[in-house]
């Protein structure tokens, strides 16, 4: 057995270094859509305290839940590097879904256009009604930073009503997300449009969670509303079997449906939400 001078050591050192991954700046993504009537989407991503030698940029291959490879990577397109002052920095490309930059002094800026047509849950797509966003197929990320905390900024077009349906957790106003690293952010989809909401509480024998189903349809109010008492059936069907519900963050669990003429049959769970997809 190791000595408890030694034990409290270790405790010591990851204490140190959460402390330390939560001091570094977080990683900002800012997510606007100019064009979306040819489905594409604009990323931005401030990276600060970035360590000495290459950023190592990537696009995911794969997705929460799909055991397979998707290589989203090809969907991107138009990608800028530049420092704090818009210089532009070196960047090579060791393979498709790589994106290395050198010669920064410490805060790189990414731009890029993304592409997508494909709504299911595992890809992304942009129209002139929304944006259904799995986070995998749409936000590179950097090597060495998945510990920081992750930030999100919806822009919403102009003339629209759009809003946001996540498991994200929500910040100072309604288009302003964090994830505490990048994992959650990974397993945390997105719906940006004008759909339809509904709440419902369900109590177990420990807390009393908040239900929230976030439709983008073509049908009607009364149509969703028998669809809600649907699924509240479930959720309640669930609490006799399991007993308890999981301590969700924000105690609240959200559904996003997207029920539209084309969209892909589908759904996906994630930790505090789920994804449902079909015409």
């Amino acid at each position: 057995m190791p000595r408890r001078g030694s034990r409290l050591l270790v405790v010591a050192l990851v204490l140190a270094s959460a402390s330390a991954a939560m001091a570094q700046a977080p990683v900002a993504y800012r997510l606007s859509f100019p064009e979306r009537e040819h489905r594409q989407m604009q990323v931005e991503i401030t990276f600060r305290d970035v360590p000495a030698g290459p950023l190592q940029l990537r696009m995911s291959r794969s997705s929460p839940g799909r055991y397979a490879i998707h290589e989203f990577a090809k969907n991107v397109f138009d990608v800028r590097v530049t420092d704090e002052s818009g210089k532009a920095l070196a960047v090579s490309r060791p393979d498709p879904h790589e994106w290395d930059v050198t010669g920064h002094s410490g805060t790189v800026r990414v731009q890029y256009r993304i592409f997508g047509d494909r709504l299911d849950g595992t890809y992304l797509a942009i129209d002139s009604t929304h944006a259904h966003i799995n986070m995998p197929a749409a936000l590179m990320w950097a090597r060495g930073m998945e510990r920081r905390t992750m930030t999100v900024r919806f822009e919403r077009p102009s003339g629209t009503s759009w809003n946001v349906a996540t498991q994200l957790m929500l910040g100072p106003d309604a288009f302003s997300f964090s994830a505490p690293n990048l994992q959650y952010l990974m397993d945390s989809p997105a719906e940006f449009s004008q759909f339809s909401l509904r709440t419902f509480t369900v109590p177990d024998e420990i807390r009393t969670p908040v239900f929230r189903l976030a439709a983008h349809h073509t049908g009607t109010d009364a149509e969703l509303d028998t669809l809600t008492r649907d699924v509240q059936a479930i959720v309640r069907e669930a609490k006799h079997v399991f007993r308890e519900y999981p301590p969700f963050e924000g105690n609240t669990y959200t559904f996003i449906a997207d029920y539209l003429p084309w969209a892909n049959g589908d759904g996906m769970e994630h930790r505090n939400s789920t994804i449902l997809t079909s015409s």
